[in-house]
């Protein structure tokens, strides 16, 4: 077979997955003769391997990551200089990244169930206090890691129902080369801790503030800080006012309430001590509350809300597999014979602890990191180019992902300039793109280390004479609503225009016609709709016919059912919550195997006429209540009695049967009435 594919050192590229300025992430395929399997890879742009800057900056990741061996997080298999490319290979990661989980249920107008919100974030949190906790094996020194980005960007949620921690791009540990420089911020502005902003010392707890707010803005579906602009953004933070999320989201138990505020307390000191703890308040939570619960209910969720991206690229890796690795194996091993691409990766690091960057001297970095970046971060991006600041004078223009200002002068520290010139690209609400061409001007300076409250309110005051402020574009996620402004449960809402916020009970009116039962847990509900067993689908819903009445029955066992009849008309959807199921006492009928006997019976129920096939579906029978459901009240003796009436195949005579019952769980053979 013809080589139709690239070669990449020991690595066959099979396609792109993210094409970036500075560097593309590629699926690939490890070249072994015994085995091989898939693997992401990093490879950073020619023109940026070779600036010894960015080759510390590179270095910093990888001995971060490398060391890290977790299931909650990405694993760095391989790195170095190929052909003048820097590269690193990971794992690889068969899923996508939260914020396109976040997008997707927008689109669809839902919010993550409650149990699969709690779930995934105790997996972040036990990555994390790994990472936190790690000590080098082979010194005994704590590595002291803190992520600095955790946001829906760079957790990873795999087809299986895994979930992986990635991109240690900007991590502060033991082993950077380089501390921070001031006027810089790392991360992504909604995401940053107000101890950030008050120059404080970093710990394990500003992850866990990130964390908190992921968890947030999951379970409410809408960013927790949200602004017209950067500063009023970071008067939001350094306020922090948060409201609980049961507010906007009223199917959140109000101990979720309690656990998250107490992970987005503004001081610190009373957040969780660290993120283990948080974990077990988790993981008590979603098991006291969803008993039922199953890790394997995530892998069910992903699959079905990308049913179709997943099949299609399985039909991809499927022509994958077919390629003849042969030929590239050999013409890998020719290229090592012959020395060329051969690794160079000590060379690489070499070179980082030689030439001290005057880049890092001429130019402050801040990086914003707004939303409308691309979906899977790179963890390198938009970093410096020297050269081109001496020609330009320092200055640097904004492509609108990229915030870059230069460094002020010595005597003028607080007073920086940066411009955003062409084109700007911003997210609207249906997901397409609006530009618009012009030039904003902001003259101010963030320094990480002196920014403390006064500085932050003077900064926010300075908006008043700006003449522009920097603005990158409408936030894509769902407009905040007020409990007031939420659909009722259980009403009918209105048609797919109509644009409302993102409660749990609101965002349901822009589904297609059917039932929404928000607390069904598969585990213990069993859902009859005019007495057939449908079963919900992952978003918890039931399609039903339009302007018909239906009979809903919701049974559990031990319980006594709840049931309603519903008429939706064309378009509508109706939202039901269970409520409490009142505990009952059961008789069964039953037939048994001697007994031949076919056709139906029918009879009314819980205000429901039901007819049942003779023999019964279930082994155990038909549950009637020993005291009676209301249109069956308890007889002399204290017990309920009952008529049903069993009709013959192609019979229209009836035959009536009385029954009651003694005692709890009696069974009575319909063969003997």
């Amino acid at each position: 077979m013809a080589k139709s594919k690239e070669r990449f050192g020991r690595y066959l590229i099979l396609d792109h997955l993210v094409d970036g300025g500075m560097a593309k992430i590629c699926r690939a395929r490890f070249l072994g003769e015994q085995a091989d399997k898939v693997v992401a890879i990093k490879m950073i742009q020619p023109q940026y391997s070779s600036d010894e800057s960015f080759k510390t900056m590179f270095m910093d990741e990888i001995k971060v990551t490398f060391g890290l061996l977790h299931p909650n997080i990405v694993q760095t298999y391989d790195y170095g200089l190929h052909k003048e490319q820097l590269f690193v290979a990971m794992e690889y990661c068969d899923g996508r990244n939260l914020k396109e989980y976040l997008d997707r249920l927008r689109q669809k107008k839902f919010v993550f169930p409650v149990e699969i919100s709690v779930y995934i974030i105790s997996q972040v949190c036990q990555g994390l206090h790994y990472a936190h906790t790690f000590t080098d094996k082979l010194t005994g020194k704590a590595a002291q890691i803190v992520h600095r980005d955790i946001s829906p960007h760079n957790i990873m949620l795999t087809y299986d129902g895994a979930v992986k921690v990635i991109d240690f791009g900007i991590a502060k540990a033991n082993s950077n080369s380089e501390a921070t420089q001031a006027g810089t911020i790392k991360g992504k502005l909604s995401y940053l801790a107000p101890e950030y902003l008050d120059g404080l010392n970093l710990d394990p707890r500003y992850d866990m503030f990130a964390v908190g707010i992921t968890l947030w803005e999951m379970l409410c579906s809408r960013k927790l800080f949200k602004a017209a602009n950067d500063l009023a953004v970071l008067k939001k933070i350094q306020e922090c006012k948060i409201p609980p999320p049961s507010k906007i989201n009223p199917n959140v138990p109000k101990e979720l309430d309690d656990i998250v505020l107490r992970a987005l307390r503004k001081d610190r000191n009373k957040r969780y001590e660290n993120m283990d703890q948080l974990n077990r308040a988790l993981i008590k939570f979603l098991y006291a509350n969803y008993p039922d619960f199953n890790s394997s209910d995530l892998s069910y969720f992903a699959k079905e809300l990308f049913k179709e991206e997943i099949k299609k690229d399985r039909e991809k890796l499927f022509e994958f597999g077919k390629i003849d690795i042969k030929p590239y194996i050999d013409d890998w091993k020719e290229e090592q014979e012959g020395g060329i691409g051969k690794d160079k990766a000590s060379e690489a690091q070499e070179n980082t602890s030689t030439k001290t960057s005057t880049s890092r001297k001429e130019e402050n970095v801040l990086d914003f990191g707004f939303e409308e970046q691309s979906n899977t971060h790179t963890g390198l991006a938009k970093r410096k180019r020297a050269a081109k600041n001496k020609e330009t004078g320092g200055a640097k223009k904004i492509d609108g992902d990229n915030l870059k200002m230069s460094a002020p002068p010595a005597k003028k520290k607080r007073e920086q300039t940066f411009k955003s010139q062409g084109t700007r690209t911003r997210a609207g609400r249906g997901g397409g793109k609006s530009k618009g061409k012009g030039t904003s001007t902001q003259t101010g300076v963030i320094d990480s280390k002196n920014l403390k409250k006064d500085n932050i309110k003077k900064l926010i005051i300075m908006t008043g004479v700006l003449a522009a402020v920097a603005y990158f574009g409408k936030d894509t996620w769902l407009p905040m609503i007020t409990p007031k402004e939420q659909v009722e449960v259980r009403k009918p809402a209105g048609n797919e225009e109509d644009d409302v916020g993102p409660g749990t009970e609101a965002v349901t009116k822009h589904m297609s016609n059917g039932i929404r039962i928000s607390n069904y847990d598969s585990q213990s509900h069993k859902v009859f709709i005019d007495g057939e067993e449908v079963k919900p689908d992952y978003l918890k819903k039931v399609p039903i016919k339009t302007n018909q009445e239906v009979f809903l029955r919701v049974e559990r066992v031990g319980y006594r059912p709840y049931t309603e009849r519903l008429k939706v008309p064309k378009g509508k959807f109706y939202t039901v919550k269970i409520p409490p199921m009142p505990a009952e006492s059961f008789g069964y009928i039953y037939l048994s195997r001697g007994c031949k006997m076919y056709g139906t019976l029918s009879f009314e129920l819980y205000g429901e006429k039901r007819v049942e096939t003779i023999p019964f579906s279930s082994p155990v029978g038909i549950a009637f209540p020993i005291q009676g459901d209301g249109r069956h009240p308890a007889a002399e003796n204290g017990n309920a009695q009952f008529t049903v009436f069993y009709r013959k195949p192609k019979e229209k005579v009836e035959r009536k049967m009385t029954f009651s019952f003694d005692k709890d769980g009696q069974r009575i053979n319909i063969c003997d009435l």
